[in-house]
């Protein structure tokens, strides 16, 4: 984002070297547990994943549904639902499917509602391929997990007093998301510019600016040098 907007050029990993030797990093237990995964997506839309997550807005619990790009981590669609029904849900996923012309595998738990008889007449509808996670191995699905747990921490006190504030915060947050957020997993970049846009073209922006940065202050120090002697 610093190169970007060209307030400073500085790599990667120059910032973490940074932030780790001041202790500003925030760091997390990954699980060592393996599983068996599928192939990494090579492209929007190959395969998606997709959850819900309790929210409770004043003295009432809402679900929210998640329909995240494996691939570029983009929120394709999201609501926040009354129940947590076989039917509701499908009804997010179609909408999905229906807006974007897409035929991704999906990605699910192993929940009731992914394994009602509505959702499988979704999957059969739509010629999908569903993939359900193994048992007690939620890291299979960890991205729109991830997501989940960024949703709660951006949420976390901003009053949610109805549904109809509740769905106008959680929109404003996922274009957020999608589009100013940047992504480590993405090389930095945001989701949209993997879902819709060039990142090739972005990162050799970014490399273009850190040469001439780098070339700009090995001047100044090759001056600096000749006028100290």
């Amino acid at each position: 984002m610093m190169i970007d907007e060209d307030v400073a050029y500085v790599s990667p990993t120059s910032v973490y070297r940074i932030l780790s030797d001041v202790d500003l990093l925030y760091r997390w237990r990954r699980s060592t547990r393996e599983g068996v995964q599928p192939p990494e997506p090579t492209a929007p839309n190959e395969r998606w994943h997709t959850d819900l997550m309790y929210l409770r807005v004043q003295d009432t619990w809402y679900f929210l549904v998640t329909v995240l790009d494996a691939y570029s981590r983009y929120v394709v669609h999201w609501d926040l639902m009354t129940t947590m029904t076989a039917a509701a849900v499908r009804v997010v996923i179609h909408d999905a499917l229906k807006k974007t012309g897409a035929s991704p595998q999906v990605v699910t738990d192993n929940g009731s509602q992914f394994t009602a008889r509505d959702f499988k007449k979704l999957v059969r509808d739509f010629k999908l391929e569903h993939i359900r996670i193994r048992t007690y191995h939620p890291e299979s699905n960890g991205r729109v997990e991830r997501f989940h747990r960024s949703t709660r921490e951006a949420l976390d006190g901003t009053g949610l007093k109805n549904l109809g504030r509740a769905r106008d915060i959680i929109g404003r947050w996922v274009e957020f998301y999608n589009t100013s957020r940047l992504h480590a997993g993405l090389s930095y970049l945001a989701p949209a510019e993997y879902w819709d846009g060039d990142p090739q073209a972005r990162l050799e922006e970014r490399n273009m600016k850190l040469k001439q940065a780098r070339e700009r202050r090995e001047t100044i120090n090759r001056t600096r040098f000749r006028e100290a002697a």
